[in-house]
């Protein structure tokens, strides 16, 4: 019995399959070269429509903190979920540009003052961001696991442990790095510590930090990457670091001038070299732009952050302190 009309003035399904049938029926008649020609328009179609779709799309309607990206976007990056190796992701806590290729941040970006100090505790576990778009790499803990290699923090835990959702906010593996177990917990540790130590002395720091190139050394070898392929191993770990005080009122853009302390790092993500000592890998940001391609302090004057690029920092730096390197917990390493 044929199927009758909904009542609507739309095709039937049984309009519907035999214009199917006919379809079929008029591709089957065709040449083997007309059939390949017919696929591959039908391929090229399908291709063109993700591509319209995805950059039509609406960029997130995320809102970053002023604070966090006091120092600019280095990389430019888009909140266009098209911009997979470049795209900004604005966290409650920081603000990172993510790389889905590298299955790493690019850069993450946050500010630090006394106020986001305390005695948080640590979360357990790593969580995969589960907020990235569809079709973007997810990165598990698990990626890390037997590596040699340590979940390294870029915004560090420490850095927001004044209450437990700062701290645990930080353990999401778009804000982690493979770093070589020394780097981790000895001479990054160790910057981190001494950074802490600047803002406890009423001062306001603004940093950024990040991987760069391909290849590191970690505690069982040479790797360029980990978790089969899915996440790239940095050679080389940078830090930006700008100091300033709290004194002076509240715009803090506006308090940065030629004098400013900057510190740039950059140290191998390698085993075998790093020890406890950080100040001995202190850089130029114009050096580090050089080896990135970013481009940092982009919401300064030209000519002031152009001054600061070539700054190298040679404070002197106490002499390390232990940091509890024994508990393997505080690390999860790989």
């Amino acid at each position: 019995m044929p199927r009758r009309r909904d009542g609507s003035d739309g095709l039937s399904q049984q309009d519907v399959e035999q214009l199917l049938n006919a379809a079929a029926a008029g591709f089957q008649r065709l040449s083997l070269r007309a059939r390949i020609a017919v696929v591959i328009a039908i391929v090229l179609a399908g291709i063109v429509v993700a591509v319209v779709y995805f950059r039509s799309l609406p960029a997130y309607t995320q809102t970053a903190d002023t604070a966090d990206l006091l120092l600019g976007n280095p990389s430019g990056a888009s909140t266009n979920p098209a911009d997979q190796n470049n795209f900004l992701m604005v966290k409650p806590y920081f603000v990172l540009s993510y790389n889905s290729q590298k299955g790493t941040p690019n850069w993450v970006s946050w500010h630090v003052t006394a106020a986001y100090l305390g005695d948080a505790p640590r979360k357990q576990v790593f969580d995969p961001d589960d907020s990235l778009p569809i079709g973007f790499k997810v990165v598990r803990s698990s990626e890390y696991s037997g590596s040699g290699f340590d979940r390294g923090h870029m915004c560090p835990h420490g850095d927001r442990c004044a209450n437990v959702d700062m701290s645990y906010s930080t353990f999401i593996m778009t804000n982690i790095i493979p770093q070589a177990p020394n780097v981790n917990r000895k001479a990054w540790d160790q910057l981190e510590v001494y950074c802490r130590g600047l803002a406890r002395q009423h001062n306001h720091l603004y940093i950024q930090a990040g991987p760069i190139g391909i290849g590191g050394i970690g505690s069982r070898g040479s790797r360029e990457y980990i978790g089969n392929g899915m996440v790239n191993v940095p050679a080389e770990c940078w830090k930006v670091i700008v100091v300033v005080p709290e004194d002076g009122g509240d715009d803090d853009l506006a308090k940065i001038n030629t004098g400013t302390r900057v510190i740039a790092v950059d140290m191998p993500n390698n085993q075998d070299v790093v020890s406890d000592v950080w100040d001995i890998y202190r850089t130029s940001v114009a050096a580090i732009e050089q080896k990135t391609g970013f481009q940092f302090f982009d919401r300064l004057r030209p000519d002031l952050a152009a001054t600061l690029k070539q700054k190298v920092d040679d404070i002197p730096i106490p002499p390390p302190r232990p940091l509890g390197h024994g508990d393997q917990n505080r690390y999860t390493s790989g």
